[in-house]
């Protein structure tokens, strides 16, 4: 029984030992933090895209090739000229983090939060003056994701591309500040199939990896198509199909007009196989699916009608075939060929 209050007070005084090494392990590092990072590091971040590798449709990513600045100001990172025996010194990223954790200061982690796969650095370099102040630049080639692909439009559709540059410390260590002059698109981004524009770049503030407000810089830009191509190359040769088959009705025979509207049904099959290569595979239809599919139907329909007439006249009713006949010219065919078109047109482009 005396055991008992002289373990209670070993008890107590081990507990108090750990409350206090525990304590003093906090403040230190909280002290480290402060030491680190002298009030706030604004960093400005220039994000500029030179060249646009290839853009994929049904995975909704793109690649490029651009350049990353960064410029931020850190008095721990300065340094005497006169000692050196000049005012810039000049690091790899190894070496520069060396540097930084020699003198006890924060180095602004960024990561791509739209990066798919490896980004591959063709060159990375970081230049500090004596002043502390402090300009990264890195040349990079990456795959970066889109998820904000719309293809409903196809192919009068508009997309966004963005690269989203964010910090890893939350925003009370770091925050960025868009760099307009250095951002931007290039002149020769070497994509034939799209017209890229309006190139803006914006800073705001997301939930990063700890959960906390973070800071990020996003550069985004419309791009659209070659309209001409897609004019003549697929609604040009639509328009001359639908146009022979509805010419099939100013034939007086009957066979000749099945002859007809066979051969140019097959004409229509053979075309559409010779373009599906270059429709991209979606998992919704488009615009242009729509009027193939249209266009399909009512080709294949006329073959239907001219042998439906023909049975009628061989019924000995070919009275009533020709009323029919000059109906589906003069109303029927053209009023269906406008109303798929504005339906189309109305649900798809409006």
């Amino acid at each position: 029984m005396r055991l008992l209050p002289l373990l209670f007070l070993v008890l107590c005084l081990v507990g108090g030992l750990f409350h206090r090494a525990q304590a003093e392990g906090l403040g230190s590092i909280d002290t480290g933090i402060e030491v680190q990072t002298v009030g706030k590091l604004d960093v400005d971040v220039a994000i500029k895209v030179d060249q646009i590798t290839f853009v994929d449709q049904q995975a909704e990513n793109f690649g490029a090739v651009g350049t990353l600045v960064m410029r931020y100001t850190d008095p721990a990172l300065a340094f005497d000229a006169t000692e050196h025996g000049y005012s810039l010194r000049s690091f790899n990223v190894d070496d520069f983090r060396a540097y930084a954790h020699e003198r006890k200061a924060l180095v602004p982690i960024f990561l791509i939060r739209n990066q798919q796969g490896r980004r591959f650095v063709q060159q990375s370099q970081l230049v500090v003056n004596d002043a502390g102040e402090v300009t990264f630049v890195e040349r990079f080639s990456a795959t970066f994701q889109a998820p904000y692909f719309n293809f409903k439009k196809y192919p009068f559709d508009s997309q966004k591309f963005f690269i989203e540059v964010s910090s890893v410390f939350p925003l009370r260590y770091v925050e960025y500040h868009p760099l307009e002059d250095l951002s931007g698109l290039g002149d020769l981004l070497g994509e034939e199939e799209w017209i890229m524009h309006s190139p803006r770049i914006s800073a705001t503030i997301v939930e990063g990896l700890t959960g906390q407000e973070t800071s990020q810089v996003q550069l985004s830009f419309q791009a659209k198509r070659h309209v001409q191509y897609y004019l003549l190359r697929f609604m040009l040769p639509l328009m001359i199909i639908l146009f022979v088959s509805w010419a099939t009705f100013f034939l007086e025979e009957y066979r000749r007009r099945i002859d007809m509207a066979n051969a140019n049904l097959l004409v229509f099959v053979a075309f559409n196989f010779a373009i599906s290569t270059t429709l991209p595979k979606l998992g919704y239809l488009t615009f242009m699916d729509m009027l193939l599919v249209g266009m399909f139907i009512i080709t294949g329909s006329m073959v239907l009608v001219n042998i439906a007439l023909r049975r009628l006249k061989l019924m000995g009713r070919e009275l009533l075939a020709r009323r029919i006949d000059l109906s589906l010219i003069v109303w029927v065919y053209p009023l269906m060929y406008l109303g798929f078109l504005f339906w189309a047109v109305r649900f798809y482009l409006i």
